[in-house]
């Protein structure tokens, strides 16, 4: 119906094949529908849709408006499942409709793109450059290293649109090299410096601590700059010579020259490796072919006699050289002398000749260089491989350009004529490996192989032949001018594929009483069999002919039984014989043989007729073949037939192996009706004597099957009263696979769980409850109890971390949030209860105050971006000595860098008030603060923290000065010690008060 647009059948199908299959069955047919259908009918079957991809191609509107219907309800804390679910039908509908993909990004969107949403991001940026790159900058979005970079097309596209925003953009990567550099690189070379230094103003960078990757793709003039600070600073460190040939690296060559060249003729070999490796990324950074080419020539006159690991070094660095700068005939002169001179050196090793294989391929794989240089490559070439007898590895078929790879066989054909001559093959083999498909289109290429055929020994000629019939336009006449020089090539494996599969009027002579003997089948050998699985493709005197080889090489016990099972296999899709033969089979004493059978009977031409034979052995040792061989028969079998089946072996009182009833219940929920499959479930589940494995399999499938209603009785009494098994399957159920109305019914059976005598199963219902409580708010209450139960429970650290999420989920009060009334308050408010009673359990044999740890983890969990529930804890805990410790930790955490003066202000003055009186506890807030903020996410503007760290120092007071000594320290490692900051040091070591004086004397701006 899809294909053939039959769109008014598959509307009047769609009703009656729900009514009757269910709704997966029903959503598989709205691709073939209208749109107006698809809007009606999608919200109540967007649950049982599984080809998103071609529903979202087919009708984008209808797939985008269910998008934005279910994300407008979803909580939050389960968008970013439904993008990954929901990516492929949202991909194939964005080329329609890329603003309403951007609204929905901007609204709803998750932290990162989907993957299948990321080849689409040409599409968005098309559409509307400047609001993608908004949503991509939002602070909203986590700013983690989860976020993927865009591929460089489309940051070259991004940057072509030039959106206003695209500088936030290079502020967001700034804290990240490889990011900020692949975005500077799609850029214009006369913008970057500018865009760089807007992207990084904010940074607290140290002074000329450029990263690599950054630096490399900065105009010549700003990376000369950073280059001379870097060589300056290296210069100053004792043994950094490496350090300093890399900034020097980048300067110009006439200034970089001198120090490069000391370097090379250092007598510590690391230093000269590493020298020469700069000496080539010089000239290459200049772009300079003359510099460049007084490398080469220097490399001439002194890697002739260096160390090996010196040489191979050299040679990798001219390998990655750009191919136009090494064009000038001095070059290819030299760059021959220095090819030469390594592989005639006595210490040649792998990684020297690895090097200079990829500076060939480089030349060979450039699209237009010159004609010496190529001419050098090819030449290189052919003297490797004459010199070593093997062409050399590269894998270049694919890279080369068009034409490339008929020279590159020119010049080494004399060579491959002369090895033919002595009867050695595996060069020409190697290069048609590596040429690929292009050796089709090279006549003379194919000659010589038609020649090697006629003259090659027997052992290389199965593989000359594949390779000589791999081409489909001239296979087939081929294979029958090879047939009739070589009748007995037909017992090889590529000749019989090709008989078998094209030339089928040929194949007679492979399914003869009396095969060709010949050179390459000798009497008394074993005879190899045509590909079986093609004779539906021939004529019943052949298919004749086949069954009987076939039973012949089963039954020859010369083969070994791997070769038997392998043409039983095979010949169990022989029409009209292939049923038969595996039912002879199954009956064998050789228990491989017959399970090979049993399996290979579920692939003949009539699979449902030995449906009843598999299941027959449901209860005997074949069962763990046939059993799930049935399940490939079953889906040919007629639905009524197959129940009358299932049915019966699900009755069976005994005889039937476990796992044969859990596959009979796999299968029923598979192919049955949903209401007749839900009803054998319900019947297998209520069954006293039904196994435990059986009834939770039951269970599990019942799940699938919400949608009828006679399953929710099986569901909740498993709840109620189940095994552990049955009541972890409905607690890890995601909520996404329930259909949405059926969620806060799901939801309140989870809660059911949570109450379950069976700690296991509670423990794992409680930590999935936060992802339902959306549908069923009491479902929250489960949570808190088992936090607030103090008997002893090793799960309540899960139970704290799931009120913590339900707390943190943006739910309405009293659901989310830690205010009075919430649960997350009342929770704390109970365990506060006792910890003010003095009935805490304290210090006794194995417990020790339950209640103030379950306190103390609730604080430690917070999450960092649940800013109101923290601030609610802080008021919560005000006034609790014991918890005065956890309390300060929260304030602590508060303070945000990244915040605004005054809010900073405000946190810094919070955390400092909460300090009254308790001099020990500040120095380890102290400590903490210096600790955490030394590294962690970008700060954004390093002038704001200056002046609030600069109020706290002139306080005077002991608490403040040690928390302005702290951040100081932070902050100055951090930004390099500018001298603002240094300025601030020197003022807090003159502090009144010794503990500050002390603390900032500690600190050093640099180490001697």
């Amino acid at each position: 119906m899809f294909r053939g647009s039959r769109r008014a059948l598959a509307e009047r199908l769609t009703p009656l094949v729900r009514a009757q299959w269910g709704d997966a069955e029903a959503a598989s047919l709205l691709p073939a529908c209208g749109p107006e259908f698809v809007s009606a009918l999608l919200p109540e079957l967007a649950h049982a849709v599984t080809h998103w991809h071609r529903l979202g191609r087919c009708h984008p509107g209808p797939v985008l408006d269910q998008a934005a219907a279910e994300l407008a309800e979803l909580p939050e804390g389960l968008r970013t499942s439904w993008w990954e679910r929901q990516a492929p039908g949202l991909a194939a509908a964005l080329p329609a409709a890329p603003q309403r993909v951007l609204g929905l990004l901007e609204q709803y969107g998750p932290g990162r793109l989907p993957r299948r949403l990321d080849d689409r991001v040409g599409d968005l940026i098309a559409a509307d450059a400047e609001r993608f790159v908004r949503w991509l900058t939002s602070p909203e979005r986590a700013d983690g290293y989860q976020e993927r970079l865009l591929p460089p097309s489309r940051l070259r596209q991004l940057v072509r649109a030039d959106p206003p925003s695209l500088p936030a953009l290079g502020r967001r990567w700034a804290g990240r090299p490889a990011y900020l550099a692949a975005l500077l690189k799609a850029l214009p070379p006369g913008r970057r410096a500018a865009f760089h230094d807007a992207a990084t103003a904010h940074l607290p960078a140290p002074d000329g601590m450029v990263p690599d990757d950054v630096l490399a793709v900065l105009p010549r003039e700003r990376r000369q700059a950073v280059a001379r600070r870097r060589a300056d600073r290296a210069r100053r460190d004792a043994g950094a010579a490496d350090r300093v040939l890399e900034a020097v690296a980048h300067l110009p060559v006439a200034e970089a020259r001198p120090e490069l060249l000391a370097g090379t003729r250092s007598s510590d070999a690391d230093t000269r490796r590493v020298a020469w490796v700069r000496f080539v990324e010089n000239a290459v950074h200049a772009s300079d072919a003359e510099a460049l080419g007084g490398v080469l020539e220097l490399m001439t006159r002194r890697l002739r006699n260096e160390r090996d690991p010196v040489r191979s070094a050299a040679l990798a660095a001219l390998s990655r050289v750009p191919v136009p700068l090494l064009a000038a005939e001095a070059s290819v002169a030299c760059l021959e002398r220095i090819a030469v001179d390594a592989v005639e050196a006595r210490d040649h090793s792998d990684d020297t000749r690895r090097a200079l294989e990829r500076l060939v391929f480089a030349v060979l794989e450039e699209p237009a260089p010159s004609c010496v240089l190529l001419d050098w490559a090819l030449r290189t070439l052919r003297e490797r491989a004459v010199r070593t007898g093997r062409l050399l590895h590269g894998g270049y078929g694919g890279v080369l350009p068009r034409g490339r790879e008929q020279r590159i066989f020119e010049v080494l054909r004399p060579w491959l004529d002369g090895r033919a001559s002595k009867g050695e093959y595996e060069p020409l083999l190697t290069l048609v490996s590596y040429l690929g498909d292009r050796c089709r289109r090279m006549p003379e290429l194919q000659r010589m192989l038609g020649e090697s055929l006629e003259q090659c020994a027997g052992g290389v000629f199965p593989r000359l032949a594949g390779v000589w019939l791999s081409d489909p336009a001239t296979r087939g006449a081929r294979v029958a001018v090879l047939l009739e020089r070589e009748p007995s090539a037909a017992a090889l494996a590529p000749v019989l594929d090709v008989l078998s599969a094209h030339r089928t009027d040929l194949l007679d002579s492979a399914l003869a009483a009396r095969p060709p003997y010949g050179r390459f089948l000798r009497e008394g050998s074993v005879r190899p069999l045509p590909r079986l699985e093609r004779a539906d493709r021939w004529v019943p005197r052949q298919q004749d002919e086949a069954a009987w080889l076939a039973e012949v090489a089963v039954g020859d016990e010369s083969r070994t039984v791997y070769e038997r099972a392998d043409a039983l296999r095979s010949a169990a899709r022989i029409p009209d014989h292939g049923l038969e033969f595996v039912r002879r089979h199954a009956r064998s004493a050789d228990t491989r043989l017959a399970e090979t059978a049993l399996a290979a009977a579920a692939r003949t031409v009539e699979p449902a007729v030995v449906l009843p034979e598999l299941l027959a052995h449901a209860g005997d040792d074949h069962a763990r073949v046939a059993v799930y061989a049935a399940g490939r028969a079953a889906a040919a079998t007629a639905p009524t037939r197959l129940a009358e089946l299932l049915d019966g072996l699900l009755a069976a009182p005994s005889g039937v192996k476990v796992t044969s009833r859990k596959e009979a219940l796999r299968l029923t929920a598979r192919f049955l009706p949903p209401r007749r499959a839900a009803a054998l479930l319900a019947r297998i589940s209520g069954n006293a004597d039904s196994h435990p494995d059986v009834a939770t399999a039951a269970v599990s499938l019942a799940i699938g099957l919400l949608g009828t209603g006679e399953v929710w009785d099986l569901l909740e009494t498993a709840a109620a009263s189940g095994t552990r098994e049955a009541g972890a399957v409905i607690a890890h159920t995601p909520v996404l696979s329930v259909a949405a109305p059926h969620r806060p019914r799901y939801a309140r059976l989870v809660a059911l769980l949570a109450a379950s005598p069976q700690r296991s199963v509670a423990a794992q219902a409680v930590a999935a409850l936060p992802d339902w409580v959306a549908y069923a708010p009491d479902a929250a209450d489960p949570v808190r109890r088992a936090v607030c139960d103090l008997a002893p429970n090793p799960g309540w650290q899960a139970a704290a971390t799931a009120l913590e999420k339900i707390a943190g989920s943006g739910l309405p009060h009293p659901v989310g949030g830690g205010e009075p009334g919430s649960q997350f308050h009342r929770a704390v408010d109970g365990l506060l209860a006792v910890v003010r009673s003095g009935d805490d359990a304290e210090a006794e044999a194995e417990r020790d105050l339950p209640a103030l740890q379950r306190v103390r983890f609730l604080s430690q969990i917070v999450a960092a971006e649940h800013h109101g529930l923290r601030a609610a804890l802080v008021r919560q805990l005000a006034g609790e000595p014991a918890l005065a410790t956890a309390r300060v930790a929260l304030l602590r955490r508060s303070v945000d860098l990244r915040a605004d003066l005054p809010e900073l202000r405000a946190a810094l003055a919070e955390l400092v008030a909460a300090h009254a009186g308790r001099p020990g506890l500040a120095a380890t807030t102290a400590v903490s603060l210096r600790d955490g903020n030394r590294h962690g996410d970008r700060v954004g503007d390093p002038a704001v923290v200056l002046e609030a760290v600069r109020g706290l120092a002139q306080d005077g007071a002991p608490v403040p000065g040690l928390f302005a000594v702290a951040l100081t320290s932070a902050m100055g490692g951090r930004c390099d010690w500018p001298a603002e900051w240094r300025a601030l040091l020197r003022e807090l070591r003159r502090h009144a008060e010794t503990e500050v004086r002390d603390a900032a004397l500690v600190a050093i701006t640099h180490r001697e």
